[in-house]
């Protein structure tokens, strides 16, 4: 009871439940029959109105659950396509990966192995343009240029002179001179 009675006073003050009840108490006094008529409804009113009021509550605890649930569902439902999808477009993007991976190691082995493109240190591995022909065209950055057999291909892409190794020069034998002259 005094469970019941600290809760009635944080809802309403003792002084304004005491006027409450008297006014309720002047109202049964001075007109008994309406207000035991109004008594009796709402004796029997209570019931239905605490059923009702039961039901609101079940009803909303059950269709939240429900609709929880169903959304649960839906998201389920969902994340496994959402899953398979990701699944697909993983293997796609993997296998793509794959094929450019190849497509640059091919065409790098293919170009080193020609000439075309430069090892990590500056060098040209393969054959050069000098060494595969005495003289040809090759067409390198849009420029056409001639490769006779004294150039060769630098390491940028331009071409220079062959150098020739300095040839030490034998003393002329004097019989040579004498066949020379004659």
């Amino acid at each position: 009871m005094s469970f019941v009675l600290s809760t009635l006073d944080r809802i309403a003050s003792p002084e304004s439940r005491q006027r409450a009840y008297n006014t309720v108490f002047r109202f049964c006094y001075q007109r008994p029959i309406l207000s035991s008529f109004l008594g009796v409804q709402l004796l029997f009113a209570f019931v239905p109105l605490l059923c009702f009021i039961g039901f609101s509550v079940s009803a909303i605890l059950f269709l939240s659950a429900l609709a929880l649930g169903a959304g649960l569902f839906w998201v389920l439902v969902a994340g496994v396509v959402l899953f398979w999808a990701l699944v697909i477009t993983f293997t796609l993007a993997a296998a793509t990966w794959v094929y450019l991976a190849v497509c640059f190691v091919s065409i790098r082995k293919v170009g080193r192995a020609t000439g075309y493109i430069e090892t990590p240190g500056g060098q040209r591995s393969g054959p050069t343009k000098a060494s595969t022909s005495t003289s040809g065209s090759s067409l390198q950055n849009g420029k056409a240029d001639t490769v006779n057999s004294d150039e060769k291909v630098n390491g940028d892409g331009g071409f220079e002179e062959k150098e020739e190794p300095v040839k030490e020069e034998e003393p002329v034998k004097e019989e040579e001179v004498v066949k020379q002259e004659e």
